[in-house]
């Protein structure tokens, strides 16, 4: 209840230790990942092609959910609230940034391979608004039922299944010859990076499915959420250089 919200400091599982190291990781994710959305925003704004303006948008929500899910972190350290859904979050994060590698590989204006997207792909939208589904189901349903075996198992599976599809866009965007080189193509080697750990972050849950003690999945999250900052501020610097030239 509303009522029964209290600020203070309010240890994650009963350890000092977890919640001081979730306290700094949280803050270094919601630093970077907002600047990061910063970053992409301007980039939205300043450019003129609507295809390389869709990549940018979709960039600008993975820095604004990776920024949101650092927020709650930081919330259930210095309050009473508990939020179930926060694995989802990181999940949506991920399908975004799935579909950035995907529109890296489609944009015409920076692919060589850039081919009619329904002859490439016949069933890519209704693959995508099934990822969504999966997104929606995980987010609601934590929100609703709690940390269930079937709905982590669901969280973890989609996240590997996301990143998959994120990561078939990406091989084969790099094995394009042409495009070596290129700012996109750093832009995309960047991205990898980023993908992998917040990959992890919901995928590692699937511990807890296995049996694993909920402590420990939690430490071992807390250090794919800085490996997910980290790789976020080398895209960051991809970002601002892109708009440097334009």
């Amino acid at each position: 209840m509303a009522g029964d919200l209290e600020f203070g400091l309010h240890l994650i599982e009963g350890n000092p230790n977890l919640t001081f190291i979730i306290f700094i990781g949280a803050v270094l994710l919601v630093v970077i990942a907002a600047r990061f959305a910063v970053y992409a925003y301007v980039n939205v704004r300043e450019t003129r092609t609507s295809e390389q303006r869709v990549l940018w948008e979709y960039l600008f929500f993975v820095g604004a959910v990776t920024t949101l899910y650092g927020l709650v972190s930081v919330l259930e350290v210095v309050s009473s609230v508990r939020t179930q859904f926060k694995g989802g979050v990181m999940l949506a994060a991920v399908l975004l940034l799935a579909l950035a590698l995907r529109e890296i590989y489609y944009n015409a204006a920076l692919s060589t391979a850039a081919e009619d997207r329904s002859g490439e792909f016949r069933g890519r939208r209704g693959l995508e608004l099934a990822f969504v589904a999966v997104v929606t189901v995980v987010v609601f349903g934590t929100a609703v039922f709690g940390l269930t075996d079937a709905l982590l198992a669901l969280q973890g599976v989609g996240a590997l299944a996301f990143a998959g599809y994120g990561f078939w866009f990406g091989r084969r965007q790099t094995a394009e010859t042409m495009v070596q080189g290129t700012m996109i193509d750093s832009l995309l080697r960047h991205l990898l990076p980023v993908m992998t750990f917040a990959t992890l972050v919901p995928a590692v849950d699937l511990a807890t499915v296995a049996g694993l003690e909920r402590v420990i999945v939690i430490h071992v999250q807390i250090v794919f959420v800085i490996m997910t900052a980290t790789a976020l501020m080398t895209a960051t610097i991809k970002l601002r250089q892109n708009l440097a030239s334009l």
